[in-house]
């Protein structure tokens, strides 16, 4: 398929020439299955804000646009490594490397006859906000657990984030999902949820939290490439109000 390896190339470039308002790093519900043994796939993550949370004093500032390269090896059958490369385009038009992590990630082997799909992947790194600011440990620790019904493919990340260092040290709880169909085994056309509810001890009020909904398409024609991509509608003043992601990758 020609189309996606045009989409590679222009992708970054093109979004970079434009200004929007700052997203997350990587934006991605996952599914339970790994890559595979010896396999590789190589995954560019592209995410932008048009418009930011309705509490900044100054939406200019949050003017960024991200860009995430992710790279997953198969160690065995049901083991995976990834590793994370996060860059951004700040609002001076300027490039900032902002850090980066690796993921293993294991999941329930086929022969547990589990009724659903089960994985875990655990992220680690080192990330700052801008080259302003000093980098703080932190990362994730992931459950992952979707099935598929038919046409209809559901996946559920209930995501507990941790900052070992800097100023938001702690734990946090940031559950995310995906409700997809399939049309033919070509396309899947869905909704994506995210979230970010605080810390364990102290759950934000409903207004400070953040929430995401959002259409999603993804390509399923063609088994060595993905293209997933979407629109985010913030449900909260304290959320990003819009946010388009588009991810493009290539298993080898």
């Amino acid at each position: 398929m020609r189309l996606l390896p045009f989409l590679l190339l222009i992708v970054p470039s093109f979004w970079s020439s434009l200004v929007f308002c700052q997203a997350e790093n990587e934006i991605q519900v996952y599914a339970s299955p790994t890559i595979g043994a010896k396999r590789t796939i190589f995954e560019l993550h592209n995410n932008y804000t048009f418009k930011g949370a309705k509490t900044l004093v100054n939406p200019k500032s949050a003017r960024w646009v991200n860009h995430t390269l992710e790279i997953t090896h198969g160690i065995a059958k049901n083991f995976e490594i990834g590793f994370y490369t996060f860059v951004a385009l700040s609002p001076d038009q300027k490039y900032q490397y902002l850090g980066s992590q690796v993921r293993p990630r294991v999941t329930a082997p086929t022969s547990w006859n589990l009724p659903f799909g089960t994985s875990l992947s655990a992220e680690f790194g080192r990330f700052r906000d801008d080259i302003f600011t000093d980098f703080y440990w932190q990362g994730e620790i992931r459950p992952i657990i979707d099935k598929t019904m038919g046409n209809i493919y559901l996946s559920f990340n209930p995501n507990i984030d941790v900052a070992f260092s800097g100023p938001e040290k702690g734990w946090g709880f940031s559950p995310q999902l995906k409700a997809l169909y399939n049309v033919k085994q070509q396309y899947g056309l869905g909704i994506e949820y995210y979230s970010g509810l605080g810390s364990f001890s102290n759950f934000l009020p409903l207004k400070q939290q953040e929430h995401l909904l959002g259409p999603m398409f993804d390509l399923l024609a063609y088994p060595n490439w993905e293209l997933q991509t979407g629109f985010l509608f913030g449900l909260t003043p304290n959320s990003n109000q819009s946010i388009f992601k588009i991810l493009v990758g290539r298993r080898l």
